[in-house]
């Protein structure tokens, strides 16, 4: 595959807004986001979701300085929380495209103007309420600032010569097959009704299941013994 040009994308500013989507619904979620060139569709490590979505960008060929607009820029995730429900991290890949009037052209990154970026932000907050803490999935679609001609370029799409491009719509959220909890630790986390904003789901571990348990047990042990001594003296 030829080259393509390092992508100019604020990253701590990518993730400070998502944290800060996440948390007008979760204030005690944290989530961090990096990007990651290598990660692919269906890829993912056990306990990881995926999402895609595409986006409206702008490229610039770095030969010939031709630019151009596209409402099909593909923006892949991988999501995972990390032993806690409330700390996550999000894997980013966003997919070039290169111009299709130069003949050895390098696949470019794209630029998304801030709109673009809150939809693309917004967007995968909302798939993190939803895949992890139930929430409903509100969807921004795509607004194309300008007009745009014609049919989607598939054969200079980065997304659509390695076989993943959807046209016209989001890849549903995906999540490989995974096995039960290992080890001899796994963690329950425990809901009330009404959280307290702010605070975090109470965390037990299985450990704490069995000594609860082995405490009521021998409560009502303790109170059938009890029950009958005073049974036998009257």
């Amino acid at each position: 595959m030829l080259g393509r040009r390092r992508m100019y994308l604020d990253v701590s500013t990518w993730e400070q807004k998502l944290q800060e989507l996440i948390q007008q619904e979760k204030p005690w979620a944290k989530w961090t986001l990096k990007l990651d060139e290598n990660i692919q569709p269906g890829g993912m490590a056990r306990g990881w979701r995926q999402y895609m979505q595409r986006a409206f960008g702008r490229f610039c060929c770095s030969s010939c300085h031709r630019s151009w607009a596209s409402a099909q820029v593909k923006i892949l995730c991988h999501m995972s929380t990390q032993h806690r429900i409330y700390n996550g991290q999000v894997l980013l890949r966003i997919f070039a495209q290169r111009c299709q009037k130069c003949s050895w052209s390098q696949f470019e990154n794209p630029e998304f103007s801030s709109d673009s970026t809150m939809r693309i932000l917004n967007n995968l907050a909302q798939c993190i309420l939803h895949s992890y803490y139930g929430h409903n999935f509100r969807k921004m679609p795509v607004a194309p600032v300008v007009g745009l001609n014609g049919p989607h370029d598939r054969s200079n799409c980065e997304a659509c010569t390695l076989g993943i491009c959807v046209r016209g719509s989001q890849v549903p959220i995906k999540k490989p097959t995974e096995s039960p909890p290992s080890g001899p630790n796994p963690r329950f986390l425990i809901f009330y009704g009404n959280e307290i904003p702010g605070d975090p789901p109470l965390e037990f571990t299985s450990d704490d299941i069995i000594r609860i348990f082995c405490f009521a047990l021998f409560f009502i042990v303790w109170i059938v013994i009890c029950a009958k001594q005073n049974k036998s003296n009257w």
